[in-house]
């Protein structure tokens, strides 16, 4: 009797593997040629392949004596396993340690915003600041005590320096208790010189001058380098900016895979798996553990101490927003989509769990609504579409996808459910953009022949996003498929070609086959047990929905703007995916609406440079605060349009070509 086959998913690169009933996780890792850092080969003894399940109920092997012993029982608990004692029974998300994840992770850390027509206002400054004092010590003809002491040397330098609220009975609060905590000791050590830390408070009245706040001191009279740390949490990555406030400059970057990856590939998964477990906990220690990584290597990279870090910022889309700051997400996924609030969020690093001071504010700035969140707002702040004369499109493409339209005369923003294809999930071979992936496709029209570019000119493990963007757009050149997305069996060339197969759910194009393209230079190791990709009908389809979900968004959006009076005239590419794609042929499939190839701007990590900008200019507070109560939400999903212009934007490049002038002849030659 045939053994059972099971779907393995590995995170946090989303790669999926039919393994066979009863293998083992470590034999299934083998197969993707991954450099493993198990010295035992398998046999249980070394302790390097951990792995952990976050599902605590999957269908696996019961532990073996050789884990317990090197596990240990509560590590066991908490869901690690070792790959090479782990056998499958069921289907299986597989979380992947540091040691056993490929080197070579795509993750965007830069923001490029030179190209665009405007100037970006960059002033430095900060929320915060230092100033030294030297307070004379008590002694028995004065005794004065200590916190008296720091309280007079502050009113000394000037009315609106202060400890404390106006008007309020004086009391010791959270951050004054932090602080005399260490007074005492401070102030001996170097004879009476310290620094404090405020915080300003700007007032609402005109006239009346801000009030700066304290809420640190160190134990030297010196002038302290100030540092912030800016952080955008997407669903997939998490990347941390460690910013000099004194300078301006950024010290140091970290980035890693967003970890939640364990619990759910994407936001909806993610919620369901909090409501399903009771695990609104569980998904904030993720990104909190995750974020307290970033900032210590920040950090360890910049060579300063943790408790140099003064102030923190923080972006992501609304579901993201929640889950960190432990307010719960699942409303988020029923209709009508609400956040729990929009306000912004000012809350001591304490009360979250990052390993700064306590007393450290970190600041996220309103949501807009839906799933448009903080990171949208970002996106708008450093790119400042809300000044531009051209009438604009920005998309920040991802799992979920955020678009703003309009100019200076008004903005109006949406979302949309893209899902993971565009991250190489849910792709028969799809993978995320790391060492292995195929990264960029061309096809020969007369040959149908393939030519691939894999990350890390590494031999090919599977297809990322890119890959299949490129892929899809050159099949559509060679008519091997039809503007429906379907394979072009009709001609007897696609039809009788060695690359075109039928199998099972479908006709596939053979992208990568070990026998007829191991000569190729890019592959080094001609023994990977990986010996074919291919994308599938059921791929194609799955951009198809992605795609169709970008553009029918941009289309509903773009007829809801009543103040629209002009045609779109440029298009900006925001986040990790919009900026590694290439660009002609997203547009040659219609990920977005028609504009001229050189009015479609690729900007980068457009979200974490406004987290940035949010450390450097208090005044980016203020106007993040403004544009997310100015700036007119659309729940897309809720138009009675929707249903049609999505069907419609299933096609390649749209069901009516009118809409793509430029690209419309073409695509006539394509059934």
């Amino acid at each position: 009797m045939e053994k059972k086959r099971f779907t393995l998913i590995l995170e946090p690169i989303s790669k999926r593997l039919n393994v066979i009933e009863g293998s083992s996780v470590y034999d299934a890792i083998l197969a993707l040629n991954f450099p493993i850092s198990a010295f035992c080969a398998g046999k249980g003894i070394c302790g390097k392949c951990v792995i952990h399940f976050v599902d605590l109920e999957a269908k696996i092997s019961e532990p073996s004596e050789i884990e317990i012993k090197i596990l240990g029982k509560n590590k066991i608990s908490e869901g690690f396993r070792l790959a090479c004692q782990t056998k499958i029974f069921g289907n299986l998300r597989v979380y992947l340690t540091e040691s056993l994840i490929p080197t070579g992770n795509r993750i965007l850390v830069d923001a490029d915003l030179k190209s665009l027509k405007i100037e970006i206002d960059d002033k430095l400054q900060p929320i915060i600041t230092s100033k030294p004092y030297t307070i004379t010590l008590s002694n028995l003809v004065n005794l004065r005590n200590d916190l008296s002491g720091l309280m007079d040397a502050i009113s000394e330098s000037g009315s609106n320096f202060t400890l404390f609220d106006d008007n309020v009975t004086f009391h010791i609060n959270d951050s004054l208790y932090d602080i005399t905590k260490k007074l005492p000791l401070f102030l001996r050590k170097n004879n009476g010189d310290i620094t404090a830390f405020f915080r300003r408070y700007p007032q609402l009245k005109k006239n009346v001058p801000e009030i700066w706040k304290i809420f640190d001191i160190d134990a030297e009279k010196s002038n302290n380098t100030l540092f912030g740390l800016a952080v955008d949490i997407g669903t997939t990555t998490i990347v941390g900016y460690l910013i000099n406030l004194s300078s301006g400059e950024t010290a140091s970057i970290s980035a890693i895979l967003n970890p939640q990856v364990a619990i759910g590939e994407d936001l909806i998964s993610r919620i369901a798996y909090i409501i399903n477990h009771n695990a609104i906990n569980k998904a904030k220690e993720l990104v909190v553990n995750a974020i307290n990584q970033i900032l210590e290597d920040c950090c360890n990279k910049a060579k300063i101490s943790i408790t140099n870090v003064k102030d923190i910022t923080i972006v992501g889309n609304t579901g993201m927003h929640h889950m960190f700051f432990g307010i719960p997400s699942e409303f988020l996924a029923v209709s009508p989509y609400v956040p729990v609030f929009k306000a912004p969020i000012n809350i001591s690093a304490g009360n979250l769990g990052l390993i700064c001071n306590p007393n450290v504010n970190v600041y996220s700035p309103p949501v807009i609504g839906g799933y448009v969140g903080t990171d949208t707002i970002g996106c708008i702040i450093s790119s400042r579409i809300d000044l531009y004369e051209d009438y604009s499109l920005l998309i920040d493409i991802g799992t979920n996808g955020e678009l703003v339209i309009g100019n200076k005369n008004g903005l109006i923003t949406g979302s949309c459910a893209a899902g993971s294809a565009l991250e190489g999930a849910h792709i028969s071979c799809g993978m995320r953009a790391s060492d292995g992936a195929i990264e960029s496709v061309s096809i020969d029209k007369d040959s149908l022949e393939p030519s691939i570019q894999v990350i890390g000119d590494n031999f090919p493990l599977g297809l990322c996003g890119s890959g299949l963007i490129d892929i899809v757009s050159e099949l559509l050149r060679s008519k091997i498929i039809t503007r429906a997305g379907k394979f072009n069996v009709k001609s007897e060339k696609v039809k009788n070609h060695r690359r075109i197969i039928k199998r099972e759910g479908g006709y596939c194009y053979i992208l990568y086959k070990s026998e007829w393209d191991d000569d190729k230079p890019h592959i080094k190791n001609k023994e990977n047990i990986i010996n074919e990709i291919a994308i599938t009908q059921k791929d194609i389809n799955q951009l198809q929905l992605a795609k169709g979900a970008f553009l029918s968004a941009a289309n509903l959006l773009l007829k809801k703007d009543e103040k629209n009076q002009t045609d779109l005239q440029q298009v900006i590419l925001a986040g990790g995916f919009g900026t590694y794609i290439n660009k002609k042929n997203a547009a040659f499939i219609g990920l977005f609406p028609e504009v001229e190839l050189k009015n479609t701007f690729q900007i980068g990590n457009a979200a974490g440079m406004g987290a940035q900008l949010f450390l450097k200019d208090f005044e980016k507070r203020n106007l993040a605060n403004e544009l997310a109560y100015r700036i007119k939400y659309y729940e897309i999903a809720a138009s009675p349009l929707f249903q049609k212009e999505y069907t419609f934007s299933l096609y390649f490049p749209h069901y009516d070509l009118d809409k793509f002038p430029s690209i419309k002849e073409e695509y006539r030659e394509i059934p």
